[in-house]
């Protein structure tokens, strides 16, 4: 009796987990394989949902064997081990974030009936070299790794070699988040391109300048503009230099623009701006002084700047008397004077 109590207190061992995944579908997992089989589509699972979820950090391999025409949302979600994954004929869709934080895993194949895929289904793979799609595959296709639907790119794989891409000519489109947490230091879009996200951009940490062609998209400096230079979009994470001023032109700071920058101190911002972006200056942790010189931006998103930094506007400006300091997640706010000696010597930007 003592001995099948004790075996009831132990947990499962992987070897043994089975069970029902769909309407007609099951998986197993042995060995480090997971397997699903049967027809039709998985259930759907949000995150951590799914049911080997519990035991993530024994699956090496996935085989999903042929009749599995969909794979649920965060299907594969955070199976940080997993190092091979094998997709069947009959799949047509993978859901959002399917495979989001499989970072071990280094290439993927997508069989020529995938005809859908969701938002974000490669984030954070962080280990993935390429993505191949058969090239029977009427939508999809991969360009030396890249994967592209028609004209958009969709996902650049992380650890794809390289420290410099240029976007082909033709591309159109750059998805959600396509190039984020890549190696890439520099990044050309071509003047074809007339919609590119902004988090395409996103956790680029190794990103120092953004190049552009065409009137859709501007580079100054290497920081990523709208074609009209009203929307800031990207200020790189590795681009140098203490001090920036954001020009006259610029309305608009979209979310976490400047992310991730272990070198500004000093930013300027021109009367014109109206709408600052959530986290804009997250992981800026150099940042002391942010300067305002028109009223208080009309749209303002969750937390823009660092806890360590000191937001000075001028006093003859509206809507900073009733701002508040939590909402902008800053250490102080405060009315700049001449006498109050705050800052060093500087011009005013020209209004």
């Amino acid at each position: 009796m003592a001995l099948l109590l004790l075996a009831s207190l132990l947990p499962v061992r992987a070897a043994d987990a089975s069970g029902v995944c769909g309407e007609a579908l099951t998986w197993t997992l042995a060995e480090g394989t997971l397997t699903l089989s049967g027809q039709g589509s998985m259930d759907w699972y949000d995150m951590g949902a799914a049911p080997w979820y519990p035991y993530r950090e024994e699956i090496r391999s996935l085989v999903v064997e042929e009749g599995v025409t969909a794979l649920s949302y965060c299907a594969f979600f955070y199976l940080t081990e997993l190092r091979s994954a094998s997709l069947p004929a009959s799949l047509v869709s993978i859901g959002d974030m399917g495979f989001y934080s499989c970072s071990a895993l280094p290439e993927l194949e997508l069989p020529s009936g995938v005809l859908e895929l969701g938002e974000d289904v490669f984030y954070g793979c962080r280990g993935m070299s390429a993505v191949r799609v058969d090239g029977a595959n009427p939508r999809y296709r991969d360009d030396d790794g890249v994967l592209f639907c028609g004209a958009e790119l969709v996902f650049y794989p992380p650890a794809r070699p390289g420290t410099r891409y240029e976007i082909p000519a033709g591309t159109e489109k750059v998805g959600v988040c396509a190039f984020s947490y890549s190696q890439l230091e520099e990044v050309r879009i071509p003047s074809s391109v007339y919609s590119f996200h902004f988090t395409a951009l996103s956790d680029c940490y190794a990103l120092r300048s953004v190049e552009t062609e065409g009137w859709y998209y501007t580079a100054r400096d290497g920081v990523l503009f709208s074609g009209s230079m009203k929307t800031l979009i990207c200020y790189p994470a590795r681009k140098t230099g203490g001090e920036y001023r954001v020009p006259a032109s610029v309305e608009t700071v979209v979310n976490r623009a400047f992310a991730w920058n272990p070198w500004l101190q000093r930013v300027e911002f021109p009367g014109s701006l109206s709408e600052m972006g959530s986290l804009a200056f997250v992981g800026c942790t150099a940042l002391r002084r942010v300067v305002f010189y028109g009223d208080a931006p009309s749209a303002l998103g969750y937390r823009p700047l660092m806890p360590e930094a000191k937001l000075f506007y001028l006093p003859e400006k509206a809507g900073w008397q009733e701002a508040d300091t939590e909402e902008w997640d800053a250490g102080t706010l405060a009315a700049w004077t001449k006498e109050t000696n705050l800052l060093a010597p500087r011009g005013r930007l020209t209004q």
